[in-house]
């Protein structure tokens, strides 16, 4: 939601630079014709008002690319403790380049000739057109480089990759117009001010396509690096495995999980808890948590039948993160909503997906809950840990 607010205001903005434009020509232009003076002085006041609002639009468009690409930021606080811990960034020379334009507006001195009124032709000194030119580029370049970047570390499907190519064009177009239809055309005496509008409604319009249900890319899970601890790690787990970490409650299980993330691994976390709840009590600030539930209907929620909702999260996930652990907390849910014989299928799918990327599975697991055949199967594609293996489970320690 905090992406839909920002370009929200973004676009409040554009349309306000496009109203304010046509309300001075209706109130100061049309009244000063038989007055030159007092004309090219309303003529140059709509332009400085519609082009510094429109670099408003520049600066807001900026947040939504950085908010829309940085998975951490989900609210107004957290855009601001990312503008303060990375500080500076790139972000902060995108706004320099809109300021530096704004600048330039109101020092450069502009030249209306009227001597073949109605046709006005407004003449800009180089200088100006040389950092107008380069504040549009960088409106598009800035998209471009994140937008792409983005997509190509979170590795997103055909459906996300054609959202953001409409986005990029919508983004990139809107400035490109401004500069065309207000600027450079002007400069030669040609207005197709009226045209350049229409246009750059339709570029609004495919931002507004690319984004109609949800916020833009919410539905890449991306991985995130936990605050790092300064101690040593507790648990050393082969990589390229699926653990059954055999017990009762998972305490276990997210505590390893958590000396994982906290030691240079990136975790997600698949849990009947909330995710709330699994923040509080395991501290995990950063680390993706998806709820596992039939019933909830947030946006990190995902529903336990079929099973293969479950294995596409998580081979999206460990496709794209650095040393990826997983914790599927819900095994016996999933048998639940679902016969034994497809999540054993899912638990094959995942045992040879966390082989072939180098990462690590953890099904916390009680086996008084199952069959002795269905706890043998399992047995077959899963290294034991737990309280209630502890022979295994002291191997997974570091020495003392």
């Amino acid at each position: 939601m905090f992406q839909k607010h920002v370009l929200l205001f973004a676009t409040f903005l554009l349309m306000g630079a496009v109203i304010s434009n046509t309300l001075i020509s209706i109130y100061f232009t049309q009244p000063s014709v038989s007055d030159p003076a007092a004309l090219t002085n309303s003529i140059l006041l709509s332009k400085k008002v519609q082009a510094t609002i429109y670099y408003a639009w520049g600066i807001a468009i900026g947040a939504f690319i950085v908010v829309a690409t940085t998975p951490e930021i989900t609210t107004r606080k957290d855009f601001v403790k990312y503008m303060t811990d990375e500080f500076p960034n790139s972000y902060v020379f995108y706004v320099f380049i809109m300021a530096v334009a704004v600048l330039a507006i109101y020092i450069s001195p502009e030249t209306v000739d009227l001597t073949q009124y109605p046709l006005i032709t407004i003449r800009f000194e180089p200088y100006f057109l040389f950092v107008n030119g380069l504040a549009v580029g960088m409106v598009a370049l800035y998209a471009l480089y994140r937008f792409l970047t983005h997509m190509r570390r979170t590795n997103a499907g055909p459906d996300v990759r054609r959202d953001t190519y409409l986005i990029l064009l919508g983004i990139s177009g809107i400035p490109v117009c401004e500069l065309l239809f207000e600027i450079v055309l002007p400069n030669y005496g040609i207005d197709l001010r009226a045209p350049g509008f229409v246009v750059e409604i339709a570029l609004i319009g495919l931002i507004a396509f690319a984004i109609r249900e949800k916020s833009f890319l919410q539905d890449l899970i991306v991985p995130v690096a936990e605050t790092q601890s300064a101690t040593k790690a507790t648990y050393d787990l082969d990589r390229a495995k699926t653990y059954a970490v055999l017990e009762r409650d998972g305490a276990q299980s997210f505590e390893i999980f958590r000396d994982l993330v906290t030691h240079g691994a990136q975790g997600l976390c698949i849990s009947r808890r909330s995710p709330k709840t699994i923040m509080q009590d395991f501290g995990l600030e950063k680390t993706p948590i998806l709820w596992l539930s039939r019933v909830a209907t947030e946006k990190n929620s995902v529903r336990p039948s079929p099973p293969e909702k479950v294995a596409l999260a998580i081979e999206h996930f460990i496709s794209v993160g650095a040393n990826a652990v997983v914790l599927l907390d819900g095994f016996e849910y999933l048998v639940a909503h679902n016969d034994f014989s497809s999540v054993l299928a899912l638990l094959h799918d995942l045992n040879e997906l966390v082989a072939l990327h180098d990462a690590i599975l953890l099904i916390p697991l009680d086996p008084s809950a199952l069959q002795d055949r269905e706890f043998a199967l399992i047995r077959r594609e899963a290294a034991l840990l737990g309280s209630m293996a502890p022979e295994v489970h002291e191997l997974t320690r570091f020495p003392a």
